[in-house]
């Protein structure tokens, strides 16, 4: 059995934010790495979630910053 793998919560987040990301882009995008198209309902989701990674980043560089200050 493998142990799992241990992260700091900082590296946690940020393993985080880039694998939703990837996941995201993976939805997004053909094989041929051309653009999907992609019903309304499902741009506006996948850009509420890009949002959404978007604040988790910042946060993530605040708390970055703060525990710098320590």
């Amino acid at each position: 059995m493998n142990q799992p793998t241990t992260r700091k919560p900082i590296d946690h987040a940020l393993w985080l934010i880039n694998n939703v990301e990837q996941g995201v882009t993976g939805m997004c995008t053909l094989p041929d790495g051309r653009t999907r198209d992609l019903p309304g309902p499902v741009a506006v989701g996948i850009l509420t979630v890009r949002s959404n990674l978007a604040i988790a980043s910042a946060l993530v560089a605040v708390a970055e910053g703060l525990r710098g200050e320590e």
